[in-house]
């Protein structure tokens, strides 16, 4: 039987769990994660960047794993979202609204299912936080929704735990190699404390370091196409700034230039390239770094294809261990850990 301190440590203050795409064990690995906490003794919050836990998959109408949570949670959410309402005590209206309605905090009263539907801008998620503190949450949890790793922003959570799972492939190899570029991505190194200060005073998407000068580009997206990024990145180009996401346009000019610059992203969460790419860039030498690091804590692993089969537990288990080593890999339903 597991403990969180024996795993991880002291508990964070926030901590956010990242699907890498629907039915790769997020909910499942909340639900754990819950547990483990609330053994530890912490009031825990709940709250979702978007919504999760509806009962079937919209895509393909199967049963989905319920959120659930234990009597004294408290729950960021909307009330109409709740099932069982008269288990609920309201505690707060935070004023924020969402496409199914205002964001209220509230108390479960017993053991129950519920559908997280919280706000998805930063601002809002960082309000509802410092509310779920101030009424005793002594941890949040903040449930990434799908496809939403904007949510391990540091600015948002201090630790990040990814779910990853046979969904997004039925090849082994294929499915760690996509899981090991996503944690490299979202564990980029720190930038110096020089390359932080100038990436703290840029304000557009985008913007180049030449010659000691910070000259920010005057576009809408950092997301400009191969030909666009080559035509700015100069032989004196020493870095590229990037408030917005990098993408494959960046990466195809930088394979393709002579001396690559480096490249500084608010977090690792804003990268958005593939991995036989990113193994590319890799390979060549190109240096990403992060103005804000985000610490990985760690890597679940589900088996499981929706409606029945998939691969070998034992098999993926030790297969994404050994990619991933020394960061922990769990299989939160067997509760075993990669012990290579």
């Amino acid at each position: 039987m597991f403990t969180w301190s024996g795993l991880f440590g002291p508990p964070p203050a926030v901590l956010t769990v990242v699907g890498m795409a629907k039915n790769s064990g997020k909910t499942v690995t909340m639900n754990y994660l819950q547990r483990l906490l609330q053994e530890d003794g912490r009031v825990l919050g709940l709250l979702s960047v978007g919504v999760d836990g509806e009962s079937f998959d919209a895509l393909t109408g199967l049963p989905k794993p319920a959120v659930v949570v234990r009597p004294g949670t408290l729950v960021a959410t909307v009330e109409k979202a709740l099932d069982g309402s008269g288990r609920w005590e309201v505690l707060a209206d935070t004023g924020i609204h969402t496409p199914l309605g205002r964001v209220a905090i509230l108390r479960a009263g017993a053991e129950n299912r519920v559908v997280l539907a919280g706000p998805s801008k930063n601002e809002d998620v960082k309000a509802v936080l410092a509310a779920l503190a101030g009424l005793g949450a002594g941890c949040a949890l903040v449930d990434g929704a799908f496809d939403r790793q904007s949510a391990a922003d540091p600015l948002v959570s201090e630790q990040v735990v990814l779910a990853s799972g046979a969904t997004l492939s039925r090849d082994i190899n294929r499915l760690v190699a996509m899981t090991k570029c996503r944690a490299e991505q979202l564990t980029l190194p720190a930038c110096s404390a020089e390359y932080r200060g100038l990436a703290g005073r840029c304000r557009a998407k985008a913007a180049l370091l030449a010659g000691g000068e910070l000259r920010e580009l005057e576009a809408p997206t950092a997301l400009l196409s191969g030909g666009e990024w080559q035509a700015l990145l100069g032989a004196g180009c020493e870095a590229v700034f990037l408030r917005g996401a990098a993408g494959a346009g960046l990466a195809e000019a930088l394979l393709a230039a002579a001396r690559p610059p480096t490249v500084i992203v608010e977090d690792g969460g804003k990268i958005f390239i593939e991995p036989a790419v990113w193994e590319r860039l890799r390979r060549r030498g190109v240096r990403f770094a992060a103005a804000r690091p985000i610490r990985l804590l760690a890597v679940t692993v589900n088996p499981v294809l929706p409606g029945g089969g998939g691969l070998d537990p034992d098999e993926l288990l030790a297969a994404m261990g050994q990619a991933l080593a020394p960061l922990p890999v769990l299989d939160v339903v067997r509760e075993r850990r990669y012990e290579g």
